[in-house]
């Protein structure tokens, strides 16, 4: 398990490297991410390479049993390569054209820029592929973190792009649907990228450019990756990279790693009473590969940002988000950064010392969780969390939803209701992933699909393959309406989600924010809103029915039997409170019980992980500032605190625990 810091020995005197290196060896710090930023130190002038002071300062960590994650960077490019050739900057929408002077200001599409990453990649791993300091290569930095390029060699590659996909361009114009708005194409040649115009591009037109875009970033991906891999000499050594998980929908993940050895992310939740905000990143994260993943920057001391919330940890917070990413399934953690910056645009960003490399608060805070990390981490390593209900999050879907438009609404929608779903599942006790349309749905007894526009073929016979062989699969409007093109089916329905669900809609209504929708279900009476299905039942069951409008009496809620499964429909966009009733009253009919069958109070936390032997590691986090206790039905090991606990067990405020069976 790597427990580590994002360092920049380019930063700092190289007389005081060790000084920081001491304090990291004290606080168990076992691993550094370095690089990513320091093409210009790698390469001065062009062609020729300086790796002398990386060489001195991998030896000298090596010194001290730290180990290196090495950073080929790509998009922070020297200023002597942009003023060689200057239409390597981004032509943004607007035609502007980004300037040098901070960073992603670059065309990953530029040949030059492609051939010379390649180049400095491929020297780096030539170098150090073989080291037995460097353990992990990380591909540049937050790849996809930067506006989109409407230069003429991403215009020309769109076109290409689509040419390959549609093959001929009367198909363009039917898929599009360009007939509106006299949009027709003669040639591909003709269609632009999106930059500013009057009104609103065709949604067919933006989701193809989603995924162009998306395509892009992983092919920078594979770039990397194979000036890498040939090179790799030493055993383990893995090829990783960090997405922004959840906030960045730029990169189809379940794509790109398919390139990687272990997934990544940076995490930044804030801290207080949203400290879980974030949380359904890190479930996505350890689905892109099923396996466990790294954090390669995990937020620590609070950034200096005059009226911030939610910004400075309380003293054992750090101790709390640590053993959070842990416990939801990273096997390495990398806080960012280790010393604070004096200078540059990240100045006030918190970090483990000061400006100066001297401890504070905060790092006596890592030196207490590495000490104690270093004792439990040997039986946590490569255990896995294991769930059996997920939520499906389908970036194809995402990526329309989220298209800025007056037609789309509250384009916030689509990640608010997927963090309500995993979060009721999480206040229940129970783990939950978050899994692609691609991904093995058959490891999940039940799926909750927040919204689901974008399907195909392929993709509704295996959702109805899944129920056929008893999943439960519960879903919201907006679900099997639009194909891969955007375009709406006839029927207002994909043929096969109308024998799935078992209804037809009839229309859609809507309610602003704060107009609440009553429905019944089971007896009771919630809330929904925002939008509305109002639907005719074919073959379900009507479990509960709106109320109190003009549509009283319409379903609200539906089941339909299908093969060994079922499958709900929601009609509305529901309250909590609704969820949690319907998940509790899914999970008693299938027989999921919730983590040591108990459902933990409210602000704390429980996770399992779980080795392929059936051996159990259950983390117990208290997320508030106040004492709770948790009614324990058996004796278990804390191996965190090094006691057997039972019964009545106390959490203290942001107290962590971790519980096995006590032997």
């Amino acid at each position: 398990m790597l427990y580590g810091a994002c360092y920049y020995p380019e930063h700092r005197e190289q007389d005081r490297w060790e000084e920081d290196l001491q304090l990291m060896n004290s606080a168990k710090i076992n691993a550094l991410r370095i690089g990513e930023f320091a093409w210009k130190r790698f390469e001065p002038e062009d062609g020729g390479y300086d790796f002398s002071w990386m060489d001195s300062f991998i030896e000298l960590a090596g010194s001290y049993g730290i180990q290196i994650v090495l950073c080929p960077p790509m998009r922070t490019i020297p200023v002597w390569l942009s003023e060689n050739d200057p239409s390597l900057h981004i032509e943004n929408h607007n035609g502007d054209r980004l300037e040098h002077a901070s960073r992603y200001t670059f065309c990953i599409n530029h040949p030059l820029l492609r051939v010379k990453a390649h180049a400095l990649a491929s020297s780096m791993a030539i170098r150090y592929g073989s080291h037995p300091q460097v353990i992990g290569w990380h591909l540049d930095n937050e790849i996809g973190d930067e506006p989109d390029c409407h230069c003429h060699r991403c215009r020309s590659k769109w076109q290409q792009w689509l040419e390959g996909r549609y093959g001929d361009i009367q198909a363009l114009n039917r898929a599009w649907g360009t007939v509106f708005w006299s949009m027709e194409y003669d040639h591909f040649g003709q269609i632009p990228t999106p930059r500013i115009t009057k009104a609103d591009y065709n949604p067919g037109f933006i989701q193809a450019w989603r995924h162009f875009r998306s395509d892009c970033n992983i092919e920078v991906v594979k770039l990397l990756a194979t000036a890498i891999r040939p090179h790799l000499g030493t055993e383990g050594s893995y090829i990783t990279t960090n997405s922004q998980m959840p906030w960045n929908n730029r990169t189809d993940n379940y794509e790109m790693a398919e390139h990687l050895d272990i997934t990544g992310t940076n995490y930044y939740p804030p801290y207080g009473d949203r400290c879980h905000a974030n949380a359904l990143g890190l479930a996505a994260n350890r689905s892109f590969k099923n396996a466990p993943f790294h954090v390669y920057e995990l937020r620590n001391e609070g950034h200096s940002i005059m009226g911030a919330s939610g910004n400075t940890p309380a003293p054992g917070e750090l101790e709390r988000l640590t053993m959070h990413t842990i416990a939801n399934g990273a096997d390495g953690v990398f806080y960012f950064p280790w010393k604070r910056f004096p200078f540059g645009s990240e100045q006030n960003h918190g970090a483990i010392t000061d400006f100066d490399g001297k401890p504070t608060r905060i790092y006596n805070e890592c030196l207490a969780i590495g000490e104690k990390l270093n004792e439990v981490a040997s039986f946590i390593q490569g255990s896995h969390v294991i769930s059996e209900i997920a939520v499906l999050y389908d970036f194809p879907s995402r990526w329309h939803v989220e298209h800025p438009s007056p037609w789309t609404g509250d384009s916030s929608l689509y990640m608010n209701h997927s963090n309500k779903l995993y979060h009721t599942v999480r206040k229940l006790g129970h783990n939950c992933d978050a899994v692609g349309r691609n991904s093995d749905f058959s490891a999940y007894k039940l799926i909750l699909v927040p919204m689901l526009p974008i399907v195909d073929d392929l993709l509704v016979k295996k959702l109805q393959r899944y129920t056929d062989e008893g999943g439960v699969l519960v879903f919201h409007p907006m679900s099997g309406v639009k194909n891969e093109e955007t375009r709406y089916f006839n029927d207002r329905l994909h043929p096969g989600m109308i024998d799935l669900m078992g209804i037809r809609t009839l229309e859609v209504a809507t309610a602003g924010v704060g107009h609440a929708i009553d429905f019944s279900w089971n007896g009771q009476s919630y809330s929904g809103g925002l939008f509305i299905e109002l639907i005719q039942p074919t073959t379900v069951q009507i479990e509960g029915s709106f109320a109190g409008e003009w549509y009283e009496g319409y379903p609200a809620v539906t089941k339909r039997s299908s093969g060994e499964g079922y499958c709900w429909f929601v009609a509305t966009f529901a309250e909590e409170n609704f969820y949690i009733e319907l998940l509790t009253h899914l999970c008693s009919d299938i027989g999921l019980s919730p983590l040591l069958n108990i459902r933990p109070p409210a602000e704390v936390e429980i996770t399992m992980r779980q080795h392929i032997d059936g051996t159990k590691y259950t983390f117990l986090i208290n997320a508030s500032a106040r004492e709770k206790y948790v009614e324990l039905n058996s004796s278990l090991q804390d191996i965190w605190n090094n006691e057997v606990v039972s019964g009545t067990v106390s959490l203290q405020p942001y107290q962590v625990r971790i519980l096995r069976s006590a032997e």
